[in-house]
Parts: structure tokens; C-alpha cells; sequence
């Protein structure tokens, strides 16, 4: 098994331009000459203030190696790029640039779009003379960031606002802005009070530290690291923080100077379209959570092949031959093509106000499904390789921490899935789709169209399910949550089903569009391992609507080891075919001849 894989160039590829942006190979070489530098080498010899402070030097060798001329989240492609290899050498890295250029950057673009009072610290911002964060969700509303209570209240007599913590449950945290010694650029949400009432929740810009200390009025209290995502977490506080007036991202709002107020948006429009700052965040998390679903997979199925076992029944075998690490190690490589295809498929996401709900809430969805999808990769792909997956210089640990923090990151999945749930059910932008599942007879559950039928007939079936019990919502406030509290599962459930139909339907895609007949089935065989797990994982939902015979269920274990036989021979090739740079994953167990002596040497351990 440790011979060349059959798959031929030109096959890898084609299923690589199924899961690369257009453009990617433009900045690959470069991308490989900044990651390669000695600032990227671990060691074991730091503190945790040197580990956390060192993230931010490895910010500027980037922006140095990079030299753009405007903010990087206007050149899409190539921030996606970076944000995926900062991913896989360094998780930490990965959420201080995210934050920067997509959370700051991105929200001083959008709700200060076309001001020319920005300029001067969005060219600070550009060139990491200042580095950006967010300071957003609150120690007392946990993941909650729609009622903040932090104030920003304008004095019309010095045109400023005065930002305040009114008390100890208004403490931003976790914000990552612990380190000293740097500029600190921040988006900070509070609640806007002019003349003494509430005008709705708003981003400001705020300057929380220079590279000598906090600012007036700002204290920063670091926290200890958490490990193995070591980010210098700290809670923030206000004391009557002056503002000038350009620090308000007033969006579409306008204030006069003598204190009128105008907002077209409602209040609780307007928390919306502040919190919808998060949407950055989704299209980030989204890239490198399919970038470390892939090197997770890849990187155990290549060592798969090489490590050997033997046993009672066999001698000397390469692990891959057996079915059980097969059915593991296959499953992973398929789930790195769902999570890269959907990656590849979905839009980036606009930096002005103009977007389509739709769209993203689909984004927000498919954040939620990648992210779920990575933490069982990169489990499976680090249990599979035995004590070299434990070992942290293999990074299947800090993979698994990053798909782990997502559960709550760029806002909590559940909450994520719950709105979706309301939209749905509530929106005017939704069409629940067609049950159109063909017959059982003569069918394969092997066939994408089949795969993206029952994922239809299942989030229409939810869908009617729900919608029938909300015939006659009652009107009492207490009344009204017990009602919804008791229909929060089958709304969490329709909303995952909607996830699992939009992802089916875009591996679906990516499938057919390949044109060589071999080279189709072949990807196709393996996405099958994937669906396969999905629907057995509700057979009995399917069973129960008669959309699954007891036979096709009972043959899906058989189904799955025929599908494994036939994937092993082309296993290498399409793990090549995902396109994984191991210069930023660095890991020893990557290296062909598996000399971790000589492997380990300029590595230490993880940081």
C-alpha cells in the first residue's frame, strides 16, 4: 500500500479547482516563502505572555511579506488564502487576523463607508501600525450580544460621547487585547443615549491602548491563557472614555449638532444590523475550519499508509488495509471535500449594507455545519494515527480546539440554528422545498440527486410538522415562552435540516460538474461515505416517513465497506487533490520518511 497512487495529474487537478478559489495559485509561492520563515518555527522555551505577544509579530511579518496597498478584506481571495494558512500553522494567529481585518476592518468599511474622516485610521489599521479586536459580547450575557449595556451617551457641548461600563455585568469579555507594547485599534458596541433616551445599539472606534499603556479611562485586565489557543484574553471596562465624534459608525444614522437624532432603522433593526458585523466572522471561520478538515483528513490517510501493524490474523500490514481505520480515515477525506466544496461555493460575503438575508443566513448555517463537521474529522483523523495523533506537534489537538471554540465563536451554534428556525418559519424569504423522493425501486443511495432528494423531503416534512402546532400562539408574555420553549428542539431540528439540504445540494454540484466519467464516480463513491453516516444517523425518522425501505437501511453498512474498497485504491491521489500546504501545518508525522528525530529537531513543541 505504500506504493504511487494512480491518480493522474491532470484528475488531482481537476478536484483541486473544485475546492480552490479562482486565483488561489497567484499567491501560493508567496504564501510559501512567509510561512516558512524562522518566526514560524515552535518552541518550547516561552511564557505565556512571549507565546501571546509573539502572534502579533508574526501579524506584521505577514503584513510585511504581504505589502498590500488597501485593506486586505477588499481582495477576497487572497485574505481567505491567508486566513486558511494562518489557520493551519498557528489557531491563535488565525483569530487575531480574522478579528483585524474581517471584524475591524471590515466594520469600519461598512457602517463608515464613504467617510473621509476614516481614512487615517483605516490606513493605521491597513498597515498593523494598530492592530484591530472586537469588543462585543458582555461577562453578563454570555454569548447574547443583542442587549449590551455598555453607553455611549453624547454631550452635545464638546460633540463627543462619553463610553461607560455601568457596572460589572457590562465588562467586555473575552476581548484578545492582553499584550503590551502595541497600538490597539478596537470596535466596541454600546448602547447610543442622546438626550437622555436610548437610540439603539451602535459600533464605535475606539482607541483602547498605544504601545505605552491603556488609554484614559480604559482598563484592560489580561487573563491567563487558555491552552492550546493561547490569545491574550482580557476583560475591558469604561470610565467616561472621551470620543470624538468620528469614532461613531453611525452607519445610516446622523446626529446633529444640536443633539436631533435620525435613524431610518427601528431599535430593534438597528441591533440587528450591529450584530450583523458577525457575518464576517462566519466567512472566516468557514475557511479555516474547511482548511483544517482537510489537513486533518489528508494527513491521516497518508499515514495510514505508511504506518504498519501487524496481528493474529495478518503480518506487516499497512493500518489502511483494515476496514474499521478505513471506514474512519474515509469518511475524514470525504468530509474534507463536503467542508471544502462548500467553502469554494459560498459567496463572500458583502462589506456594505446591502445583502440578501438569505444569503446569509445561509452563510451563518454553513458555519455551523463546517464547524460541526471539523470537530469530527479532526477527532477521527487524531484517534486513528494512535499516540502520534496525542502528540501536539501533529496539531490534531490545536484542530480540534479551533473547530471546538466555534461551537460559541463568531456567535453560539445553537443560537445560530434558532434564528435560523425563526426566520423560516416567520421570514418572508423562504420557500420550504419540494418533497419529490423518487421511488425505492431501482434507486442507489449512492446517487447525489438522491442525497439531496431525501435532504429536501426531510426539511419539508420538518418544516410542515412545525408549522401545524403553531396554529394558535398565545398572546401572554409567560404563556408565549412556554409555547416556544417547547418547540425549540423541532425548531433546532428543521434548521439543521435546512444546513444539511444546502450542503447536499452543493456537494451535488460540485459532483456532477466534473466531466470525466472516472474521475466522477470515483469522487462520487467517496462523498457517498459521507451522506451514507448522514442518513443513517435518521434512519429511523426515514424509515418512519417510508422513505427508506428496511432493506435499503439494513444494507447500509454493506454499502459503506463496498464503498471503502473502492475508494483504497485512490486514496492518495485524492488526498494530493486537496491541495493541503504542510509547510504551514508543519507537522513531523507529514514527512514521508517518518524520521521524527531529525523531524522534531527545529520544532520543539507546540505553541
Amino acid at each position: 500500500m505504500n506504493h504511487p497512487h494512480p491518480m493522474t495529474t491532470s484528475a488531482v487537478t481537476a478536484l483541486r479547482g473544485l475546492i480552490r478559489d479562482k486565483g488561489y495559485d497567484l499567491h501560493r509561492e508567496q504564501l510559501r516563502r512567509i510561512f516558512s520563515a524562522d518566526i514560524f518555527h515552535r518552541s518550547a522555551q516561552v511564557s505565556p505572555h512571549e507565546r501571546a505577544a509573539l502572534t502579533y509579530q508574526r501579524m506584521r511579518h505577514i503584513s510585511d511579506g504581504l505589502a498590500a496597498r488597501g485593506p486586505l478584506v477588499e481582495d477576497r481571495t487572497r485574505l481567505r488564502a491567508v486566513l486558511e494558512w494562518s489557520a493551519l500553522a498557528d489557531p491563535p494567529l488565525f483569530y487575531a487576523m480574522f478579528l483585524h481585518h474581517f471584524a475591524t476592518v471590515g466594520a469600519v468599511l461598512d457602517f463608515g463607508r464613504e467617510r473621509d474622516d476614516l481614512e487615517g485610521p483605516l490606513a493605521e489599521l491597513a498597515s498593523l501600525r494598530s492592530i484591530g479586536a472586537l469588543c462585543m459580547t458582555e461577562a453578563g450575557r454570555g454569548n447574547s450580544n443583542i442587549a449590551v449595556r455598555t453607553q455611549a451617551v453624547y454631550d452635545p457641548a464638546s460633540r463627543q460621547f462619553v463610553l461607560s461600563t455601568p457596572d460589572a455585568a457590562a465588562v467586555k469579555f473575552p476581548s484578545n487585547v492582553g499584550v503590551d507594547g502595541l497600538s490597539r485599534l478596537c470596535i466596541v458596541t454600546a448602547q447610543l443615549i442622546v438626550g437622555g433616551k436610548e437610540r439603539g445599539q451602535f459600533c464605535f472606534l475606539v482607541r483602547l491602548r498605544n504601545e505605552v499603556g491603556p488609554a484614559a479611562g480604559v482598563r484592560i485586565v489580561p487573563k491567563s491563557p487558555t491552552q492550546p489557543l493561547a490569545l491574550d484574553c482580557a476583560s475591558v471596562s469604561f470610565d467616561a472614555v472621551r470620543l470624538p465624534f468620528s469614532s461613531w459608525l453611525s452607519d445610516s444614522a446622523s446626529l446633529s449638532e444640536s443633539g436631533e437624532f435620525h435613524d431610518p432603522l427601528e431599535q430593534d433593526q438597528r441591533v440587528r444590523r450591529t450584530v450583523s458585523i458577525m457575518r464576517f466572522s462566519w466567512e472566516s471561520a468557514i475557511t479555516a475550519l474547511a482548511g483544517i478538515t482537510r489537513a486533518s483528513a489528508s494527513l491521516a490517510v497518508q499515514h495510514a499508509h505508511r504506518r504498519r501493524t501487524s496481528g493474529p490474523m495478518a503480518a506487516d500490514l499497512p493500518v489502511i488495509r483494515y476496514r474499521n481505520q478505513q471506514r474512519a480515515l474515509f469518511s475524514a477525506l470525504a468530509g474534507g471535500y463536503v467542508a471544502g466544496f462548500i467553502a469554494k461555493n459560498l459567496p463572500a460575503v458583502p462589506l456594505t449594507a446591502q445583502h440578501d438575508e438569505g444569503a446569509l443566513r445561509q452563510t451563518y448555517l454553513m458555519k455551523v455545519l463546517v464547524d460541526r463537521l471539523a470537530e469530527r474529522v479532526t477527532a477521527r483523523s487524531r484517534t486513528a494515527c494512535g499516540a502520534h495523533g496525542f502528540y501536539g506537534e501533529n496539531r490534531f489537538l490545536d484542530y480540534q480546539v479551533l473547530a471546538h471554540s466555534f461551537n460559541a465563536a463568531a456567535a453560539d451554534n445553537q443560537i445560530l440554528l434558532l434564528d435560523a428556525a425563526y426566520a423560516l418559519l416567520v421570514g418572508g424569504d423562504y420557500t420550504p422545498p419540494v418533497d419529490d423522493v423518487v421511488s425505492a425501486v431501482g434507486r442507489s443511495l449512492t446517487e447525489p440527486a438522491l442525497w439531496s432528494a431525501l435532504a429536501r423531503s426531510r426539511e419539508r416534512r420538518l418544516f410542515e410538522a412545525l408549522t401545524s402546532s403553531l396554529t394558535e400562539v398565545p398572546g401572554h408574555e409567560g404563556d408565549l415562552f412556554a409555547f416556544w420553549n417547547s418547540r425549540l428542539a423541532p425548531a433546532e431540528e428543521l434548521a439543521e435540516a435546512h444546513a444539511a439540504r444546502l450542503a447536499a445540494e452543493s456537494v451535488q454540484a460540485s459532483v456532477e460538474s466534473v466531466t470525466d466519467p472516472d474521475l466522477r464516480r470515483c469522487l462520487q463513491q467517496l462523498c457517498a461515505i459521507h451522506f451514507l453516516e448522514e442518513i443513517a444517523v435518521h434512519d429511523g425518522w426515514y424509515l418512519s416517513e417510508g422513505l427508506l425501505s428496511a432493506q435499503e437501511v439494513r444494507h447500509i453498512p454493506a454499502l459503506l465497506d463496498e464503498l471503502c474498497q473502492q475508494v483504497a485504491p485512490h486514496a492518495l491521489g485524492l488526498c494530493e487533490a486537496l491541495d493541503v500546504p504542510f509547510e504551514a501545518v508543519g507537522a513531523p508525522m507529514s514527512r514521508p520518511d517518518h524520521a521524527y528525530a531529525d523531524a522534531l529537531q527545529p520544532f520543539g513543541s507546540p505553541l
